[in-house]
């Protein structure tokens, strides 16, 4: 896979965040998935931060069932993806266990749900929570299967909160020591995306 495409950034900037991480339900014009990581690693009853970093990689539009969809892997390589890569390249060990946290702006599609829950069923010594700020398709069965058997094979899926958002902003984000600013809306949208993932997960 392209470097350029497999290593992770640092963090993002402000605008970024704020124009990708916004909790709209429904919302148009976001054509990539950010990923925000931390992977820690466990050292007796304690975690150890190892590694913190961004990904990113295209929302492709919704596979129609009457066409295969043809994309250039090199070029088109889906955050979680990218992320599956590089830890698997240069982090995973056997013999170490670990808790991975994502923050990401958009729900996996299936395709990449699958890939990481197969993931998941072959490596026990990974613990994986992902905190999304929207769900992707949300009304597709597809992507609602997708997030079931993230659930199914132990990922924690959660939408993101206001604490969350904030988090976020610190750890991953060049915000200049600025404070985050929540946007109008946050704290529905929340309420309602929470109550649309319990009903999907249930």
């Amino acid at each position: 896979m392209n470097p350029q495409i497999r290593n992770p950034m640092e963090r993002m900037y402000r605008d970024t965040f704020y124009d990708n991480f916004e909790n709209e339900p429904i919302l148009y014009g976001r054509s990539y998935t950010w990923l925000c990581y931390e992977v820690k690693i466990k050292r007796g009853r304690s975690n150890l931060l190892w590694d913190t970093g961004v990904f990113r990689g295209p929302v492709l539009p919704k596979r129609q069932s009457n066409h295969r969809q043809e994309v250039d892997p090199e070029t088109h390589c889906h955050a979680e993806r990218c992320f599956l890569s590089w830890f698997c390249d240069d982090i995973l060990s056997p013999n170490t266990n670990y808790e991975v946290t994502w923050y990401t702006s958009w729900s996996p599609c299936p395709e990449c749900a699958g890939e990481v829950a197969e993931f998941l069923a072959r490596h026990s010594n990974v613990n994986l929570t992902i905190f999304t700020a929207r769900l992707c398709y949300f009304w597709d069965t597809d992507y609602q299967e997708g997030l079931c058997s993230l659930s199914q094979e132990g990922a924690s899926v959660k939408i993101m909160g206001y604490k969350d958002f904030v988090s976020c902003w610190k750890n991953f984000v060049y915000s200049d020591d600025e404070p985050f600013k929540p946007w109008k809306g946050l704290q529905t949208n929340f309420r309602l995306l929470k109550r649309r993932l319990r009903e999907i997960l249930q």
